[in-house]
């Protein structure tokens, strides 16, 4: 099994866990989870990548969830496929264990494009997290002379309000600059509609 890390800001982290998390590799994810020490408040495990996972893999997590709880911190799993949603559910484990509904916003780099990729279900209070991130990019970018395409990955995202499409394309038009492009990718038809609905039909 190898698990990738990533701090996605200051008090954020992502452990992208690929292949086999057995009773020989949950030592590895406990010391990942712990090297962060207090500099974070929410950790993210991305298991997009993961194949199976054991009794001692689920102890791991459970205990981890559990520490980071008491320290008013937060862990989160995120793009569990079938195989591993199973064993959740015949383990016992989904309720306890599961937020895959939370809504996160994850910056990426791609080549030179910046994605920010949205999570879970989409209310407007949670679109002052996408106003945060556009404005630290603009605050960043808009000092070069170079053009920056800016791109929302809609693929996980399951479900966006009214008030929060309306509420996403003010914070895209507050933090608009000369050289930004913002495009859009992966949104599901209902997706589609909201948004052109709210006015954001020219990024579709």
């Amino acid at each position: 099994m190898t698990i990738d890390t990533e701090k996605i800001n200051q008090s954020t982290a992502v452990l992208t866990l690929n292949g086999r998390l057995d009773t020989a590799n949950a030592p590895l994810l406990e010391r990942k989870i712990r090297q962060w020490g207090n500099e974070i408040t929410e950790l993210i495990l991305d298991f997009s990548g993961l194949e199976y996972i054991s009794s001692m893999g689920l102890r791991v997590l459970l205990q981890a969830k559990k520490t980071l709880k008491a320290e008013n911190r937060n862990m989160t799993i995120k793009n569990m496929g079938d195989s591993i949603r199973e064993i959740f559910e015949m383990t016992g484990f989904l309720n306890l264990m599961l937020q895959e509904e939370r809504f996160v916003v994850i910056r990426k780099i791609e080549q030179d494009d910046i994605v920010l990729a949205l999570n879970g279900q989409m209310h407007s209070e949670n679109t002052a997290m996408i106003s945060e991130e556009l404005s630290e990019i603009k605050e960043h970018e808009s000092k070069t002379d170079k053009s920056v395409t800016v791109i929302l990955d809609m693929e996980k995202l399951t479900h966006i309000s009214s008030g929060a499409a309306a509420h996403l394309k003010k914070a895209i038009d507050d933090t608009a600059w000369k050289k930004r492009k913002l495009n859009m990718r992966n949104a599901s038809t209902d997706i589609k509609a909201a948004l052109r609905e709210s006015g954001l039909g020219e990024i579709l």
